[in-house]
């Protein structure tokens, strides 16, 4: 219940630091990363803007609702502080290819961030299915 609820705020960029796990993964949580990690690259998807509020898109999921979430979560914890650059781009008047190229440089840019919330929600996903403990 507890990973559920850091995953939903992880989900909206609520969580200021991630638990950050002691030491290498146990076996049993070294094999549940291996296979959430081979889940998740069924995943397609992104974020856009619903409502003035950034969301996460899912073209294609992993089939696991808890692997599509920490995805959906790592996305919108690094992107949603560029959020406000990212529509001014969009909606400036630059010609297409400039702010494309533009988008891309920010979203290339928040990869580093995406990659470890990524690392974190999947360690804590595989945590809790191997009945183990988040540690800070």
């Amino acid at each position: 219940m507890m990973t559920a609820l850091v995953l939903a705020m992880l989900m909206q960029g609520a969580v200021p630091d991630l638990p950050t796990p002691q030491g290498p993964p146990t076996e049993p949580v070294a094999e549940q990363i291996v296979q959430i990690e081979r889940t998740m690259k069924r995943f397609e998807g992104g974020v856009y803007k619903k409502d003035g509020k950034l969301t996460c898109r899912i073209e294609a999921s992993s089939g696991d609702k808890d692997v599509d979430m920490v995805r959906c979560g790592a996305m919108l914890r690094c992107l949603a502080p560029e959020a406000e650059e990212l529509d001014a781009i969009a909606a400036s008047d630059l010609p297409a290819a400039d702010r494309s190229r533009q988008l891309q440089a920010i979203v290339a840019g928040a990869q580093p961030c995406v990659e470890n919330a990524k690392a974190a929600g999947v360690r804590m996903l595989a945590e809790k299915r191997a009945g183990t403990q988040v540690t800070r």
